[in-house]
């Protein structure tokens, strides 16, 4: 639009975005011929965006696997070479973190003499008996 002769603001309203980004980026077009970003600095990323994807999966399927069991089982399928550390970045970045399962007993002591009293007062059932609770509760 701009080699057609419009202005800034005119292209500006056509294409529905402020009048100095339209600048910015003609500037940019003069200076570099191209669009394009620049390379950023900075390290590499060691993983692609499909590798991060079957990672997300792999974890997904299997809650209780740990980082370590992510990275080698993730290293094994994909070739990625990397810290359990790093596995735990695109995982966060999904919103899945880790959680520590809490430690309790399956009944307590009170629930355990409870069910033990029980069990002995029906001790003496008959099958006609048992019945009658089953056709209750299907």
């Amino acid at each position: 639009l701009s080699q057609e002769g419009y202005s800034c603001c005119q292209i500006a309203r056509k294409c529905r975005c402020s009048p100095s980004a339209v600048g910015y980026t003609l500037q940019k077009y003069r200076r570099t011929n191209s669009l394009e970003d620049k390379p950023r600095s900075g390290r590499p990323r060691v993983s692609s965006a499909r590798n991060d994807h079957i990672l997300i999966h792999m974890c997904r399927e299997n809650h209780q696997m740990t980082s370590q069991e992510l990275q080698q089982q993730w290293s094994n399928q994909t070739g990625v070479q990397c810290s359990t550390c790093t596995v735990c970045g695109p995982l966060l970045d999904h919103g899945l973190r880790s959680y520590k399962a809490v430690k309790k007993p399956l009944i307590n002591e009170r629930q355990r003499l409870a069910r033990r009293h029980w069990a002995q007062a029906q001790k003496n059932w008959t099958a006609r008996n048992w019945k009658k609770i089953l056709s209750l509760h299907p």
